[in-house]
């Protein structure tokens, strides 16, 4: 069952990996290309590993920001990971504090729409989390030190056109999570909650906040059907 496990969490992350990789060469690319050495580049995707916070840091780097601003900027931005911590921790409480920490550095939000995804309908194994966690990791860092080894054949990775890749990407992760009417409902409502709210909130604060109100509205609606699943999948986890 591990064995089947593990190659299960490979291949469920396998199409995300694809994508990782191109991924992980822009931030490569533009990394070198705003002053950072190949090693401190892919040191941020091996340290780091937030998409989202490295493109972040690497454009306040290029508006020369204090680091205490750019510290703060990407702790509001990977905010989202605490709400995100929250909803996956019952289907955690079979493992070890040691584990659960462990992997809380490989949570992201493409890890947790797979890991989510497959909780659904099977029980949570270590061996499935960490084939998800360490093959989207490796890609990511692997993705970016190629990045950073092409850069110069690439000048302006932005004409590529390729920012909308990150829009379809999550796009196509939250497709997955359309299990009832009221998923979409929140998901719309919240989507809407976020692009209206960034008009007003910085640093990424109307991320956050559109992630508590879908956080509250699954605590409200939605918190007796997950005890009902966590406990059968309780049963089922074996050390």
């Amino acid at each position: 069952m591990k064995q089947n496990d593990w190659k299960r969490g490979f291949l469920d992350a396998l199409p995300i990996a694809f994508s990782f990789i191109l991924f992980g060469g822009i931030f490569g690319m533009l990394a070198v290309q705003t002053g950072l050495s190949i090693l401190e580049s892919v040191g941020m995707s091996l340290i780091v590993f937030a998409g989202s916070a490295q493109f972040t840091a690497l454009s306040l780097l290029t508006d020369q920001t204090g680091m205490w601003t750019i510290i703060l900027v990407t702790f509001f931005v990977n905010s989202r990971h605490l709400l995100m911590g929250l909803s996956m921790s019952p289907y955690y409480q079979p493992f070890s504090k040691k584990f659960s920490a462990i992997m809380a550095f490989f949570l992201i939000d493409e890890q947790y729409a797979i890991t989510m995804n497959h909780f659904r309908h099977h029980r949570p194994t270590k061996s499935y989390i960490i084939a998800v966690s360490l093959t989207l990791y490796a890609t990511w860092v692997g993705g970016t030190w190629l990045g950073t080894l092409t850069q110069s054949l690439i000048p302006d990775p932005g004409k590529l056109g390729l920012g909308f890749s990150f829009t379809a990407l999550f796009l196509s992760l939250v497709y997955f999570q359309f299990t009832s009417l009221l998923r979409i409902m929140v998901f719309v409502l919240c989507g809407t909650a976020a692009v209206l709210l960034a008009f007003v909130l910085p640093y990424g604060l109307h991320l956050l906040a559109a992630g508590v109100i879908a956080f509250v509205i699954g605590y409200f609606f939605n918190n007796e059907t997950a005890k009902e699943t966590t406990s059968e999948q309780r049963k089922e986890v074996t050390a």
